[in-house]
C-alpha cells in the first residue's frame, strides 16, 4: 500500500501539525499501553483570534484574568500555528498589531521546509524545540503505508495518548528543550513590542510555553487549561481533512488512534506539570533554577502583560 502522489503532499503539509512530537526518548513507550483519554474541547472560549485563515490557531494571550485583581494585556505576546503560508493582508496584520519579533520553536527541518513569510520589519528568532535523533516524517510515512495493523499495534490501547504525555514530561527533563523555552521567556518577557511565539500546530510546544507564561503571571490553573484546549476547536477542520483523506485512501480505518496525535488533551497539560513538581518540587523552583529566570525577568513580564 502506498500513498498516492496527491496525498503524500497533503500529509507533509497538513501532517506538520505532528512535527516533532515523537522525541526518540518517547519510543519505548509504544510496548506501554495506557488508558485512553478523551478529547476534550475548551470550556468558556472567548474570542481573541487574529483572524488570519492561513494560520486559525494564532490569538492573542491577554484578556486572562490573574490572581489579585488584575488580567493580561492584549495586544502584547500572541500565540500560533506556523506562519508559512500567509498572505500580504495577514502579513499586514501583524504589522498592524505591531509585532516586532516572532519566536519559531520549530525544528530546522520544519522551518526549511516551510519557512515563515514575514514582512521585513519583524525579526524572526529560531529557538528549535525538537530530538536531532528522531525522523518524524520518516516514522509516520512508514506507519501510515504499514496500514491499520501496524497503527493499530502502535498507537491503540490509549499508547498514542501516552507518547504525548511523555513528549510533556520531556519539555521539561530535556535540558535542550529547557534551554529554548528559557530564551523565549526572556525575549518575550524583555523584547521591545509585540511578540509572536509559534511551532507548526501552535498547540504543543507552543501550548508549553503560554502554560509557562500564565503560570508566571498567576493565571488561574483552570483558565489556562481552557487556553490550552482551544486548539482543538481552532484545528478542528484542518485535521478532520488530513484524516478523511487518509480514510479515503483507506490508509486509516480507526481514526480514533490518530485523534491524541493530532490534538490536545488535559492530561498532556497534566502530566508537563506533574513533572515541574516532580523535578523541581515547585512552579517557581522550575522557573529559576529550570529555566534560570531570575527575579528581574520575572518583574519584566509582570511589568509587560499585567495590567
Amino acid at each position: 500500500m502506498t500513498l498516492s502522489r496527491a496525498l503524500r503532499g497533503a500529509l507533509v503539509a497538513t501532517a506538520a501539525t505532528l512535527v516533532g512530537i515523537f522525541p526518540a526518548t518517547a519510543v519505548p513507550v509504544l510496548s506501554a499501553p495506557a488508558a485512553a483519554a478523551p478529547m476534550l474541547q475548551s470550556p468558556g472560549q472567548h474570542d481573541r483570534s487574529l483572524g488570519l485563515p492561513h494560520a486559525p490557531n494564532a490569538r492573542d494571550i491577554g484578556g486572562y484574568p490573574a490572581k489579585g485583581g488584575g488580567k493580561l494585556r492584549s495586544g502584547v505576546v500572541f500565540r500560533t500555528d506556523a506562519l508559512a503560508k500567509l498572505d500580504d493582508g495577514e502579513q499586514q496584520k501583524l504589522v498592524s498589531l505591531k509585532i516586532g519579533q516572532v519566536i519559531d520553536f520549530r525544528s530546522p527541518v520544519e522551518a526549511g521546509r516551510d519557512p515563515d513569510h514575514l514582512p521585513a520589519s519583524i525579526r524572526r528568532t529560531e529557538q528549535p524545540v525538537y530530538d536531532p535523533a528522531n525522523d518524524f516524517f520518516v516514522m509516520v510515512s512508514r506507519l501510515i503505508q504499514a496500514g491499520p495493523a501496524a497503527q493499530q499495534e502502535a498507537l491503540g490501547d490509549g499508547k498514542g495518548a501516552e507518547i504525548m504525555r511523555t513528549y510533556y514530561r520531556w519539555f521539561v527533563t530535556n535540558p535542550s528543550a529547557r534551554a529554548q523555552f528559557a530564551a523565549a521567556f526572556k525575549d518575550i518577557a524583555t523584547a521591545p513590542g509585540g511578540v509572536l511565539y509559534h511551532c507548526t500546530a501552535g498547540k504543543d510546544r507552543t501550548g508549553w510555553m503560554t502554560a509557562i507564561l500564565m503560570s508566571a503571571l498567576d493565571v488561574p490553573k483552570g483558565q489556562i487549561y481552557n487556553d490550552f484546549l482551544e486548539s482543538n476547536d481552532n484545528l478542528a477542520a484542518g485535521n478532520k481533512a488530513l484524516l478523511d483523506a487518509l480514510v479515503a485512501q483507506g490508509l486509516v480505518t480507526d481514526r480514533s488512534l490518530w485523534e491524541p496525535i493530532v490534538g490536545v488533551q488535559r492530561d498532556f497539560l497534566d502530566a508537563a506539570f506533574d513533572e515541574v513538581r516532580q523535578s523541581y518540587g515547585s512552579f517557581e523552583s522550575f522557573l529559576s533554577d529550570g529555566l534560570g529566570a531570575d527575579e528581574a525577568t520575572v518583574a519584566a513580564l509582570k511589568a509587560k502583560l499585567l495590567s
